[in-house]
Protein backbone atom coordinates (compact mmCIF):
# COMPACT_ATOMS: atom_id res chain seq x y z
CA UNK A 1 0.00 0.00 0.00
CA UNK A 2 3.29 2.20 1.01
CA UNK A 3 4.11 1.98 -2.68
CA UNK A 4 1.00 2.62 -4.49
CA UNK A 5 0.75 5.84 -2.30
CA UNK A 6 4.47 6.53 -3.39
CA UNK A 7 3.52 5.92 -6.70
CA UNK A 8 0.66 7.82 -6.95
CA UNK A 9 2.18 11.02 -5.63
CA UNK A 10 5.25 10.86 -8.16
CA UNK A 11 2.67 10.45 -10.88
CA UNK A 12 0.22 13.70 -9.67
CA UNK A 13 3.54 15.69 -8.94
CA UNK A 14 5.96 14.92 -11.70
CA UNK A 15 4.52 12.89 -14.44
CA UNK A 16 1.26 14.58 -15.44
CA UNK A 17 2.90 18.19 -15.16
CA UNK A 18 5.56 16.86 -17.53
CA UNK A 19 2.63 15.68 -19.81
CA UNK A 20 1.03 18.83 -19.45
CA UNK A 21 4.03 20.70 -20.42
CA UNK A 22 4.52 18.37 -23.69
CA UNK A 23 0.98 18.36 -24.95
CA UNK A 24 1.02 22.82 -24.20
CA UNK A 25 4.15 22.63 -26.18
CA UNK A 26 3.36 20.46 -29.05
CA UNK A 27 0.40 22.64 -29.84
CA UNK A 28 1.76 26.18 -29.74
CA UNK A 29 5.00 24.87 -31.08
CA UNK A 30 5.82 28.37 -32.89
CA UNK A 31 6.11 29.58 -28.99
CA UNK A 32 7.91 26.46 -27.56
CA UNK A 33 10.23 27.15 -30.57
CA UNK A 34 11.04 30.47 -29.62
CA UNK A 35 11.93 29.23 -26.10
CA UNK A 36 14.20 26.61 -27.36
CA UNK A 37 15.60 29.06 -29.68
CA UNK A 38 16.16 31.92 -27.16
CA UNK A 39 18.37 29.66 -24.89
CA UNK A 40 20.93 28.13 -28.09
CA UNK A 41 20.93 31.92 -29.53
CA UNK A 42 21.61 33.37 -26.07
CA UNK A 43 25.72 33.21 -26.96
CA UNK A 44 24.89 35.53 -29.78
CA UNK A 45 23.08 38.09 -27.76
CA UNK A 46 25.62 37.88 -24.94
CA UNK A 47 28.42 38.19 -27.45
CA UNK A 48 26.88 41.72 -28.20
CA UNK A 49 26.22 42.70 -24.54
CA UNK A 50 29.36 41.60 -23.15
CA UNK A 51 32.29 42.21 -26.00
CA UNK A 52 30.77 45.58 -27.52
CA UNK A 53 28.50 46.31 -23.71
CA UNK A 54 25.37 47.31 -26.08
CA UNK A 55 21.98 47.52 -23.81
CA UNK A 56 20.80 43.86 -23.63
CA UNK A 57 17.40 45.12 -25.66
CA UNK A 58 19.44 46.28 -28.63
CA UNK A 59 21.33 43.32 -28.43
CA UNK A 60 18.71 40.94 -28.63
CA UNK A 61 17.38 43.21 -31.48
CA UNK A 62 20.85 42.30 -32.93
CA UNK A 63 20.55 39.17 -32.49
CA UNK A 64 17.56 38.78 -34.27
CA UNK A 65 18.59 41.33 -37.25
CA UNK A 66 21.06 38.89 -37.80
CA UNK A 67 19.18 35.62 -37.97
CA UNK A 68 16.83 37.43 -40.26
CA UNK A 69 19.56 39.05 -42.35
CA UNK A 70 21.45 35.40 -42.37
CA UNK A 71 17.80 33.98 -44.12
CA UNK A 72 17.27 36.62 -46.63
CA UNK A 73 20.95 36.11 -47.73
CA UNK A 74 20.79 32.92 -47.79
CA UNK A 75 17.55 32.88 -49.69
CA UNK A 76 19.12 35.72 -52.19
CA UNK A 77 21.98 33.46 -53.37
CA UNK A 78 19.71 30.41 -53.83
CA UNK A 79 17.05 32.78 -55.92
CA UNK A 80 20.24 34.62 -57.74
CA UNK A 81 22.10 30.77 -58.31
CA UNK A 82 18.30 29.59 -59.46
CA UNK A 83 17.72 32.72 -61.66
CA UNK A 84 21.39 32.18 -63.38
CA UNK A 85 20.73 28.23 -63.80
CA UNK A 86 17.30 27.69 -64.72
CA UNK A 87 17.71 29.61 -68.48
CA UNK A 88 21.15 27.55 -68.60
CA UNK A 89 18.92 24.25 -68.21
CA UNK A 90 16.07 25.51 -70.60
CA UNK A 91 18.35 25.80 -72.58
CA UNK A 92 20.34 22.64 -72.67
CA UNK A 93 16.73 20.83 -72.76
CA UNK A 94 15.65 22.08 -75.53
CA UNK A 95 18.80 20.39 -77.13
CA UNK A 96 17.06 16.93 -76.30
CA UNK A 97 16.13 15.10 -79.20
CA UNK A 98 12.56 14.19 -78.12
CA UNK A 99 11.14 12.70 -80.63
CA UNK A 100 13.74 10.02 -80.66
CA UNK A 101 13.81 9.72 -77.10
CA UNK A 102 10.26 9.34 -76.46
CA UNK A 103 11.25 5.41 -76.90
CA UNK A 104 13.91 5.51 -75.07
CA UNK A 105 13.59 3.62 -71.75
CA UNK A 106 15.04 6.36 -69.51
CA UNK A 107 12.92 8.70 -71.22
CA UNK A 108 9.60 6.73 -70.57
CA UNK A 109 11.05 5.46 -66.92
CA UNK A 110 11.58 9.34 -65.82
CA UNK A 111 8.70 10.85 -67.94
CA UNK A 112 6.00 9.52 -65.42
CA UNK A 113 8.28 10.17 -62.43
CA UNK A 114 8.74 13.60 -63.33
CA UNK A 115 5.48 13.91 -64.46
CA UNK A 116 4.07 12.61 -60.51
CA UNK A 117 6.41 14.56 -59.02
CA UNK A 118 5.67 18.18 -60.24
CA UNK A 119 1.93 17.11 -59.34
CA UNK A 120 2.59 16.74 -56.36
CA UNK A 121 4.77 19.46 -56.16
CA UNK A 122 1.79 21.36 -57.41
CA UNK A 123 -0.91 20.23 -54.95
CA UNK A 124 1.92 20.78 -51.82
CA UNK A 125 2.33 24.18 -52.83
CA UNK A 126 -1.78 25.21 -53.59
CA UNK A 127 -1.70 23.45 -50.41
CA UNK A 128 0.66 25.68 -48.48
CA UNK A 129 -0.58 29.10 -50.36
CA UNK A 130 -4.21 28.35 -48.69
CA UNK A 131 -2.64 28.06 -45.04
CA UNK A 132 0.05 31.12 -45.94
CA UNK A 133 -1.56 33.37 -43.53
CA UNK A 134 -1.34 31.31 -40.45
CA UNK A 135 2.33 31.15 -41.26
CA UNK A 136 2.78 34.66 -40.98
CA UNK A 137 0.70 34.75 -37.84
CA UNK A 138 2.93 31.92 -36.54
CA UNK A 139 6.33 33.49 -37.80
CA UNK A 140 5.03 36.89 -35.60
CA UNK A 141 4.73 34.83 -32.63
CA UNK A 142 7.66 33.34 -33.39
CA UNK A 143 9.68 37.06 -33.33
CA UNK A 144 7.78 38.29 -30.34
CA UNK A 145 8.39 34.87 -28.21
CA UNK A 146 12.15 34.81 -29.46
CA UNK A 147 12.92 38.37 -28.46
CA UNK A 148 11.47 37.94 -25.02
CA UNK A 149 13.09 33.94 -24.60
CA UNK A 150 16.37 36.11 -25.29
CA UNK A 151 15.78 39.02 -22.91
CA UNK A 152 14.91 36.68 -19.93
CA UNK A 153 17.95 34.50 -20.91
CA UNK A 154 19.87 37.45 -19.74
CA UNK A 155 18.77 36.97 -16.66
CA UNK A 156 18.43 33.54 -16.60
CA UNK A 157 19.41 30.81 -19.00
CA UNK A 158 16.71 28.59 -17.98
CA UNK A 159 14.21 30.62 -16.92
CA UNK A 160 11.93 28.54 -18.52
CA UNK A 161 12.65 24.94 -16.35
CA UNK A 162 11.07 27.16 -13.33
CA UNK A 163 7.45 25.35 -14.76
CA UNK A 164 8.74 21.92 -14.53
CA UNK A 165 8.51 19.80 -11.39
CA UNK A 166 11.59 20.42 -9.28
CA UNK A 167 12.65 16.56 -9.80
CA UNK A 168 12.65 16.92 -13.13
CA UNK A 169 14.65 20.43 -13.08
CA UNK A 170 18.37 19.08 -12.73
CA UNK A 171 17.86 16.14 -15.07
CA UNK A 172 16.56 18.77 -18.08
CA UNK A 173 19.45 21.13 -17.68
CA UNK A 174 21.68 18.26 -18.48
CA UNK A 175 19.82 17.17 -21.25
CA UNK A 176 19.85 21.24 -22.77
CA UNK A 177 23.49 21.52 -21.64
CA UNK A 178 24.19 17.93 -23.83
CA UNK A 179 22.12 19.08 -26.41
CA UNK A 180 23.95 22.28 -26.83
CA UNK A 181 27.17 20.56 -27.31
CA UNK A 182 25.87 18.23 -29.35
CA UNK A 183 24.17 21.17 -31.95
CA UNK A 184 27.98 22.92 -31.82
CA UNK A 185 29.45 19.94 -32.65
CA UNK A 186 26.84 19.16 -35.79
CA UNK A 187 27.23 22.81 -37.00
CA UNK A 188 31.06 22.07 -36.93
CA UNK A 189 30.94 19.14 -38.68
CA UNK A 190 28.20 19.91 -41.42
CA UNK A 191 30.40 22.76 -41.86
CA UNK A 192 33.84 21.17 -42.57
CA UNK A 193 31.77 18.63 -45.22
CA UNK A 194 30.04 21.75 -46.80
CA UNK A 195 33.51 23.00 -47.50
CA UNK A 196 35.19 19.70 -48.61
CA UNK A 197 32.26 18.94 -50.96
CA UNK A 198 32.56 22.25 -52.40
CA UNK A 199 36.85 21.71 -52.63
CA UNK A 200 35.39 18.09 -54.55
CA UNK A 201 33.04 19.83 -56.59
CA UNK A 202 34.77 22.95 -57.95
CA UNK A 203 37.58 20.87 -58.50
CA UNK A 204 35.98 18.23 -60.58
CA UNK A 205 33.64 20.93 -62.62
CA UNK A 206 36.95 23.04 -63.84
CA UNK A 207 38.20 19.78 -65.01
CA UNK A 208 35.12 19.03 -66.71
CA UNK A 209 34.89 22.80 -67.99
CA UNK A 210 31.29 23.57 -66.66
CA UNK A 211 30.06 26.72 -67.12
CA UNK A 212 30.66 28.80 -63.59
CA UNK A 213 32.08 26.08 -61.54
CA UNK A 214 32.47 27.74 -58.59
CA UNK A 215 28.82 29.12 -58.78
CA UNK A 216 26.94 25.37 -58.89
CA UNK A 217 29.61 23.86 -57.09
CA UNK A 218 28.66 26.13 -54.06
CA UNK A 219 24.77 25.68 -54.73
CA UNK A 220 25.47 21.87 -54.77
CA UNK A 221 26.96 21.98 -51.72
CA UNK A 222 25.06 23.81 -49.91
CA UNK A 223 21.90 21.45 -50.94
CA UNK A 224 24.17 18.66 -50.00
CA UNK A 225 24.35 20.21 -46.31
CA UNK A 226 20.80 20.26 -46.21
CA UNK A 227 18.57 17.06 -44.73
CA UNK A 228 17.10 14.98 -46.58
CA UNK A 229 18.90 16.19 -49.69
CA UNK A 230 22.40 15.25 -51.44
CA UNK A 231 24.58 16.21 -54.00
CA UNK A 232 22.61 13.16 -56.41
CA UNK A 233 19.84 15.50 -56.94
CA UNK A 234 21.19 17.19 -58.92
CA UNK A 235 24.55 15.55 -60.27
CA UNK A 236 22.22 12.04 -61.38
CA UNK A 237 20.00 14.14 -63.16
CA UNK A 238 23.04 16.12 -64.76
CA UNK A 239 24.56 12.52 -65.67
CA UNK A 240 21.19 11.55 -67.25
CA UNK A 241 21.37 14.25 -69.64
CA UNK A 242 24.99 14.04 -71.20
CA UNK A 243 23.94 10.01 -71.21
CA UNK A 244 20.64 11.04 -72.89
CA UNK A 245 23.12 13.18 -75.58
CA UNK A 246 24.77 10.38 -76.36
CA UNK A 247 27.78 11.93 -74.60
CA UNK A 248 28.31 8.96 -72.18
CA UNK A 249 31.85 9.67 -71.40
CA UNK A 250 30.82 12.84 -69.69
CA UNK A 251 27.84 11.33 -68.47
CA UNK A 252 30.03 8.39 -66.60
CA UNK A 253 32.81 11.08 -65.46
CA UNK A 254 29.94 12.86 -63.90
CA UNK A 255 28.56 9.65 -62.19
CA UNK A 256 32.21 8.59 -61.19
CA UNK A 257 32.36 12.51 -59.40
CA UNK A 258 29.20 11.63 -57.45
CA UNK A 259 30.43 8.36 -56.33
CA UNK A 260 33.58 9.94 -55.40
CA UNK A 261 32.29 12.91 -53.54
CA UNK A 262 29.78 10.86 -52.09
CA UNK A 263 32.74 8.07 -50.31
CA UNK A 264 34.86 11.00 -48.95
CA UNK A 265 32.29 12.68 -47.76
CA UNK A 266 31.09 9.93 -45.86
CA UNK A 267 34.21 8.64 -44.75
CA UNK A 268 35.48 12.43 -43.76
CA UNK A 269 31.91 12.88 -41.85
CA UNK A 270 32.37 9.58 -39.71
CA UNK A 271 35.81 10.34 -38.80
CA UNK A 272 34.71 13.64 -37.74
CA UNK A 273 31.63 12.18 -35.45
CA UNK A 274 34.23 9.40 -34.25
CA UNK A 275 36.91 12.73 -33.04
CA UNK A 276 33.85 14.44 -31.92
CA UNK A 277 31.73 11.63 -29.96
CA UNK A 278 34.54 9.94 -29.07
CA UNK A 279 33.15 6.54 -30.01
CA UNK A 280 35.10 4.63 -33.84
CA UNK A 281 34.16 5.48 -37.28
CA UNK A 282 32.94 2.00 -37.84
CA UNK A 283 30.59 2.47 -35.27
CA UNK A 284 29.26 6.10 -36.13
CA UNK A 285 28.86 4.50 -39.98
CA UNK A 286 26.69 1.52 -38.50
CA UNK A 287 24.85 3.89 -36.27
CA UNK A 288 24.13 6.64 -38.71
CA UNK A 289 22.77 3.33 -41.03
CA UNK A 290 21.04 1.78 -38.41
CA UNK A 291 18.74 5.57 -37.96
CA UNK A 292 18.08 5.82 -41.42
CA UNK A 293 16.47 2.48 -41.50
CA UNK A 294 14.92 2.44 -38.33
CA UNK A 295 13.23 6.31 -38.78
CA UNK A 296 14.08 6.87 -42.36
CA UNK A 297 15.47 9.97 -43.80
CA UNK A 298 14.85 12.07 -40.43
CA UNK A 299 17.18 9.86 -39.12
CA UNK A 300 19.50 11.60 -40.26
CA UNK A 301 18.81 14.20 -38.16
CA UNK A 302 18.44 12.38 -35.04
CA UNK A 303 22.14 10.72 -35.84
CA UNK A 304 24.48 12.82 -33.53
CA UNK A 305 22.13 12.21 -30.77
CA UNK A 306 22.13 8.30 -31.64
CA UNK A 307 26.32 8.63 -31.50
CA UNK A 308 25.86 11.15 -28.07
CA UNK A 309 23.89 7.74 -26.41
CA UNK A 310 26.27 5.44 -27.80
CA UNK A 311 29.24 7.35 -26.18
CA UNK A 312 27.46 7.11 -22.59
CA UNK A 313 25.92 3.05 -23.53
CA UNK A 314 30.08 2.48 -23.83
CA UNK A 315 30.84 4.36 -20.84
CA UNK A 316 28.08 2.72 -18.79
CA UNK A 317 29.13 -0.70 -20.08
CA UNK A 318 32.66 -0.41 -18.98
CA UNK A 319 31.53 1.17 -15.96
CA UNK A 320 29.02 -2.08 -15.20
CA UNK A 321 32.14 -4.54 -15.96
CA UNK A 322 34.30 -3.22 -13.40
Amino acid sequence: MITLQINKKEVMSLWIPIGIIILISLVAYPLSLAILSGYFLFPITNFFYKKFKIPITLSVLLTEALILTSFIVFLFIIIQTLIDLIPLIHEHVMLLPFVELQSHPIYIFFEEKVQGLLNKLLNDLLLNLTYLPSYFFELFLFSIGLFFSLYESSKDRLWFLVYFPKKARNFSERVLIKSSGVINKFISVELKLFILTFILLSIGFNLLGLHNPVKYAFLISLVDSLPFLGTGILLIPLSIYFFLMEQRMAGIIILLLYIFVQLTRHIVESMLWSSSMQIKAVHVFFLSAAAILLFGFIGILFSPFIYLIANKWESFTKTSLR
